[in-house]
């Protein structure tokens, strides 16, 4: 049984433990694992982890693993669930992800463009590529002219192998969070710069938040006019 009392880690035991191969598990949301995580680390959603349903592959019973948690209390439930499928928890690493690099610890963080910077973003990286995971459907309805490649998430991940790893790519959906899953997934094949367009198309062509005019005004000195 999970002793309750498992410890919280320091920086310097999750840096030991790497060292010693041990598996880090993190059960942040997709957006917290894209906007930065421990470069190896393993990304299962909270709350309600359903570490039952994974694959040998990914945890297998009598290995040591470290749960990184938003919080100690995620991270306590994250660990019941580990070790009813005889997992065994080292600890739980719960500190702020902006001070992980400083500690020494390896991250890979992921490009989160704002609508407002997407266009200076295109200009500042032309090799830029940008990856519609909507249907056809959504993108005959509401065609986005910045799109170099369409590969519809229920599709995923077919195709994807196309992707390639020395350019910058940008994942695209509609409100939702496909975009987010598809650069978590492709962070956890080894590529470098991946990330997505946050709120996706609908937050680009709603006038609260992108303004043609504004953006024109903006990015000018980029030399990209609307």
């Amino acid at each position: 049984m999970l002793d309750l009392t498992v410890v919280v880690l320091s920086y310097e035991d999750v840096r030991r433990q790497m060292a010693r191969g041990v598996r880090i598990l993190d059960v942040r949301t997709p957006q917290e694992f894209v906007y930065l995580h421990i470069r190896g680390s393993i990304p299962l959603v909270a709350p309600r982890f359903g570490f039952q349903l994974l694959s040998s592959d990914q945890l297998v019973r009598g290995e040591r693993v470290v749960v990184v948690a938003q919080s100690p209390v995620a991270g306590h439930v994250a660990a019941q669930e580990i070790d009813a499928i005889g997992v065994d928890v080292i600890g739980i690493f719960s500190s702020l992800p902006r001070t992980w690099a400083e500690h020494g610890l390896p991250v890979q963080i992921g490009e989160q463009v704002f609508p407002d910077q997407f266009l200076a973003y295109v200009h500042d990286n032309p090799t830029v590529d940008v990856v519609d995971v909507r249907e056809p459907v959504e993108r005959e309805h509401f065609p986005f002219p910045h799109v170099t490649r369409t590969l519809p998430y229920s599709q995923w991940p077919d195709g994807s192998e196309a992707l390639d790893p020395n350019r910058p790519i940008i994942f695209l959906a509609g409100r939702d969070d496909r975009a987010v899953l598809a650069a978590r997934d492709t962070m956890m094949r080894g590529f470098v710069r991946v990330g997505y367009l946050v709120g996706g198309y609908a937050s680009y062509q709603h006038p609260r938040v992108y303004d043609p005019k504004a953006a024109a005004r903006t990015t000018a000195h980029h030399g990209v006019f609307i």
